[in-house]
């Protein structure tokens, strides 16, 4: 009898499943597309019909199933990914119910559960409705959003969600896993979030996995040292750095537009939304990250900033333009007018920004005017610095297309030959700016800390292959402190999702191959196991130097040492 893989798999055709995400073109009995895990201007994406596999023969070489596909994609965990497609194929996932598998089903149940109190609370709460609608958000934009209302401190209500939470039947341990609730000096658990207006985050599947939490005023004004805006900590199903607010409803605007307009905070992504322009994203408490544009770059061709005229804010506007424009984007610059931000803009008039978007122009155009000025004449040491700063700006693009375009364009404004220019060019040494990242299978691998993956590996392997738990259990010392319990008693403890995960991974490979996997995976949980021995004595150092304790140095310097070596002695045998 199949499991339930195998059944989606007969259920989901791979290449309709796929073709909802790219454009797929028939190849003989195949179909290709250009690759959506890497740049590249020829297809050597394709999709099999008959095997149900797609691989890409280009930079990246990934490949894979529609399990995988989904993974690299949309930038799930295997349990996530396997729920969304059973959910799509109408297969009830018997041994990765949220029940049984608590890594990652309960998070998702508390996040939704947390969510719909905050909305309640909301309600109930005039001034914070009120602090809203001041903002120039309308109710609408509200429901549309699910913002909510975490209660204020007090007699009784400084744990209301928590024990709301509980009330339910939730684990007070799962509750804190999520990242809402905290355990004070004295042992007692308290709301993460109190007295705060709730920005829901949610995934790009449409489900909710964080919350950001922005002071309310009059608790700003009684503790100025308060943090105005607090987010929830990263867990198994949030990482800020691959996850951009409102994305869920903006990526199919951001598809049919081919561009993205970048905002700074969820205010201004709601404000703008409600303003018509419904490809706006804004990054969650994190820097914009590879993560992020390579989830743009996949649906936008252009992306539309603002900025702040002063020195500070072209300094912004510069670093934007090399990030960006190092992973193919035409960056362009929305004038705002005197407005400081997006939301000020469309709150004054919401049709202004439609507009100044129609007029935005590419913004390293704002560049040549603020280092080249035409009516102030430059001495040639300041012209020269001036074209530099430009000209390395230029170099760090990725399309040769685009560069050729701006050094004719800088050109005609600094009245200087091409020809100069790019021999000025080439002869610039800049660090290298940041590459696309190619979505092979080993960045999935590296989604997870590398010493619990390893671990993980291990134990997958040793599910389809019982020979091999003594050598696990031999080097349990080297095991993450999750993992131990697993492997001594992997009957009972190991999760069901690992086991489906294991017969899904590591089945189909050949026995000889395995073994010399899986004693590779050995070593490498040694090395990374003393990397993070090493760095904890790093810091001891550092604490021991401090003090001056001579005698605890030597010991901690001698054993760092020890640890060193062994690393390089493990290193060249994993070789």
């Amino acid at each position: 009898m199949p499991n339930e893989i195998e059944l989606i798999k007969q259920k989901l055709d791979i290449v309709d499943f796929i073709r909802s995400y790219v454009s797929l073109q028939p190849a003989g009995k195949n179909f290709k597309a250009l690759c959506p895990f890497h740049q590249e201007k020829t297809p050597s994406f394709i999709v099999s019909p008959d095997r149900q596999l797609w691989h890409c023969f280009g930079a990246c070489n990934a490949g894979g199933d529609l399990i995988k596909f989904l993974m690299l994609y949309e930038n799930l965990e295997f349990p996530e990914a396997l729920q969304v497609l059973a959910e799509r194929a109408g297969i009830e996932l018997r041994r990765i119910s949220p029940q049984q598998q608590r890594e990652f089903g309960i998070l998702y149940d508390i996040n939704a559960k947390a969510k719909e109190f905050f909305v309640g609370e909301l309600q109930k709460n005039n001034v914070a409705l009120d602090y809203l609608k001041n903002r120039g958000l309308r109710p609408e934009t509200i429901k549309e959003f699910e913002l909510g209302f975490a209660p204020a401190a007090g007699p009784g209500s400084g744990e209301m969600l928590t024990l709301h939470l509980f009330n339910l039947g939730y684990a007070i341990d799962d509750v804190v896993r999520a990242g809402l609730a905290l355990k004070n000096a004295k042992g007692f658990y308290r709301d993460r979030f109190e007295n705060r207006i709730i920005f829901p985050i949610f995934n790009t599947m449409g489900k909710v996995i964080a919350f950001t939490g922005r002071v309310m005023p009059e608790l700003e004004k009684r503790q100025p040292d308060i943090a105005k805006y607090l987010n929830s900590p990263e867990t198994l199903i949030f990482n800020k750095s691959k996850i951009l607010y409102s994305f869920h409803k903006a990526k199919s605007e951001i598809a049919k537009t081919k561009s993205v307009f970048l905002v700074e905070g969820q205010m201004d992504a709601l404000m703008v939304w409600q303003a018509g322009v419904r490809q706006a994203v804004a990054v969650s408490g994190s820097a914009l990250s590879n993560h992020h544009l390579q989830s743009l770059r996949r649906l936008a061709d252009i992306v539309y900033l603002s900025f702040d005229k002063d020195e500070a804010g072209l300094k912004a506007l510069e670093r934007a333009i090399e990030t960006l424009g190092s992973f193919d984007f035409h960056v362009k610059a929305v004038d705002l007018g005197d407005s400081k931000d997006p939301a000020e803009a469309v709150q004054r008039d919401a049709g202004f920004l439609t507009k100044a978007m129609a007029e935005a122009k590419p913004a390293l155009g704002f560049l040549f005017y603020s280092y080249l000025k035409p009516d102030v004449p430059l001495d040639l040491p300041t012209q020269k610095r001036s074209i530099r700063r430009l000209l390395g700006i230029i170099k760090r693009f990725k399309s040769p297309i685009e560069k050729q375009n701006w050094v004719r364009n800088l050109a005609r404004h600094a009245g200087v030959s091409e020809d100069a220019l790019i021999e000025e060019m080439n002869m610039l040494k800049i660090r290298e700016a940041p590459q696309l990242e190619s979505f092979t299978a080993e960045t999935i691998n590296n989604k997870k800390e590398r010493l619990e993956r390893i671990a993980e590996q291990l134990i997958m392997i040793s599910l389809h292959r019982e020979e091999f738990w003594p050598a696990l259990k031999a080097q349990l010392s080297y095991l993450p402190p999750s993992f131990r319990e697993l492997v001594e008693n992997p009957t009972e403890k190991i999760p069901d999702y690992l086991k489906l995960q294991a017969s899904y991974e590591v089945s189909n490979k050949d026995d000889e191959i395995l073994k010399k996997e899986f004693e590779e995976l050995l070593i490498h949980l040694k090395i990374e196991s003393l990397r993070r021995k090493r760095e904890e004595l790093r810091k001891d150092i550092q604490l021991i130097q401090a003090r001056g304790d001579e005698t605890a140095l030597e010991e901690a310097l001698q054993t760092f040492h020890t640890v060193t070596t062994e690393i390089h002695q493990l290193s060249k045998r994993g070789a």
